[in-house]
C-alpha cells in the first residue's frame, strides 16, 4: 500500500512537472507570438506612414513638375518673342544703315564717315543735314516767283528807258501783273515803300547773317513793315509800277550793303550745294557754315541725350508693386 501510494505521488509530481513544462513553453510561445504580432504591427504602421510619406512626395514632385513645364512654356514663348524682337531690329537697324548710306551719298559724307560708328555717323549726316537746312531756311534761295523767265541778269546793260548804260544789281523776272512773290528766306520785313517813281512800290525784307532782298514793281503788298516772315510765305504781287516797261519783277540781294549777283542764290538748291561757294566769293562761307555748324550741333547733341533718355525709360523694366500688409 505504501509502495502504491509512493508510486502515485511519483506520477503526481512527474505529471505536475510535465504540466508546469507544458504551460511554461505555451506561455513562451504566446508571448512570442505577442511580440512577434507587435513587431509586425509597428513595422505595418512605420510602412504605412512611409507610404504615406512617399505619395505627398510624389503629389509635390508632380505639381513641382508642372510648375516647371508651365515655367518653361512661358520663358520658351518669351524666347521666342525675343528672337522675333531681335530680328526685326537687326531689320530696321539694316534699313537705318541703308538710309544713312544714302543720307552720305547726298550730303557728300560718304568717304569721311566710314570709319565713324553707326551714332558718331547718324550725329554726323545730322548735323550736317541740319546746316544746309538751316542755310536754305535762313539765307535767300530759289525763285521768289516760281516758273517765270528771266529776262535780264546781273551787271552792266543799257537801261530800257533812259538808253544809258547803267549797272543793273539785280534780276529781272517777266511776271504778269499779279504774279505771287513769296519769300525766298526767313526774314522781318524791314520796309515797305509804295511809290510810282523809280522801283515803284517795293519791299525790303531783312534776313539773317547780313542778307538783305529787295522787290520793286509789285502792284501790291501782303505784309506790313516789322512784320515776320517765313520761308515761302506770300508777301505781296508782281506790277508794273515805278520807271518801268512792263509788268515784271526787279529781284536784288545784297550783303552787308553791298549787291550780290541773284543768279547763284537763284539756283542754289541741296543737289548744287557747295556751287554758291565758287559763284560767290565775297562772301566768308567758312566762318559762316563754322558758326550754324556749332549752333547746330548743339541742338543735335541736346535731341540725341533726350532720344537717349527716352529710350532708357522706356526700355526699364518696373519695379514690383509693394506688397500691401
Amino acid at each position: 500500500m505504501m509502495f502504491y501510494m509512493k508510486s502515485l505521488a511519483t506520477k503526481l509530481r512527474k505529471s505536475n512537472k510535465r504540466a508546469l513544462l507544458t504551460n511554461s513553453f505555451r506561455y513562451i510561445a504566446l508571448c512570442l507570438l505577442c511580440g512577434a504580432l507587435t513587431y509586425s504591427t509597428h513595422a505595418i504602421f512605420e510602412l504605412y506612414i512611409s507610404v504615406q510619406d512617399s505619395h505627398q512626395q510624389v503629389s509635390q514632385l508632380r505639381n513641382k513638375a508642372l510648375e516647371l513645364s508651365a515655367s518653361l512654356s512661358e520663358e520658351t514663348a518669351l524666347n521666342k518673342t525675343l528672337n522675333e524682337t531681335i530680328e526685326q531690329k537687326k531689320q530696321t537697324l539694316k534699313t537705318l544703315n541703308q538710309r544713312i548710306d544714302d543720307m552720305e551719298n547726298v550730303l557728300g559724307l560718304r568717304e569721311d564717315n566710314k570709319d565713324l560708328d553707326l551714332q558718331d555717323r547718324v550725329n554726323t549726316a545730322a548735323i550736317n543735314s541740319a546746316v544746309k537746312a538751316t542755310l536754305f531756311q535762313l539765307i535767300p534761295n530759289g525763285e521768289p516767283t516760281p516758273n517765270v523767265q528771266l529776262t535780264s541778269g546781273f551787271g552792266t546793260r543799257v537801261h530800257p528807258i533812259t538808253k544809258q548804260r547803267k549797272r543793273h544789281d539785280g534780276l529781272d523776272f517777266a511776271a504778269k501783273t499779279g504774279t505771287p512773290i513769296y519769300a525766298p528766306a526767313d526774314a522781318v520785313i524791314e520796309k515797305v515803300n509804295s511809290s510810282q517813281h523809280g522801283y515803284g512800290n517795293q519791299l525790303t525784307l531783312n534776313h539773317t547773317m547780313g542778307f538783305v532782298s529787295t522787290y520793286s514793281h509789285m502792284s501790291k503788298f501782303n505784309v506790313k513793315a516789322g512784320q515776320f516772315v517765313n520761308k515761302g510765305e506770300l508777301i505781296g504781287w508782281t506790277g508794273n509800277s515805278g520807271l518801268s516797261t512792263g509788268p515784271h519783277l526787279h529781284y536784288e540781294i545784297h550783303f552787308l550793303g553791298k549787291p550780290l549777283n541773284p543768279r547763284p542764290f537763284v539756283d542754289w538748291d541741296i543737289k548744287n550745294f557747295d556751287s554758291i561757294f565758287k559763284k560767290e566769293p565775297n562772301v566768308q562761307w567758312t566762318s559762316l557754315l563754322n558758326t550754324v555748324g556749332s549752333m547746330v550741333k548743339v541742338q543735335v547733341q541736346l535731341a540725341s541725350k533726350n532720344q537717349e533718355a527716352t529710350f532708357e525709360t522706356v526700355n526699364q523694366p518696373k519695379s514690383a508693386p509693394h506688397a500691401t500688409k
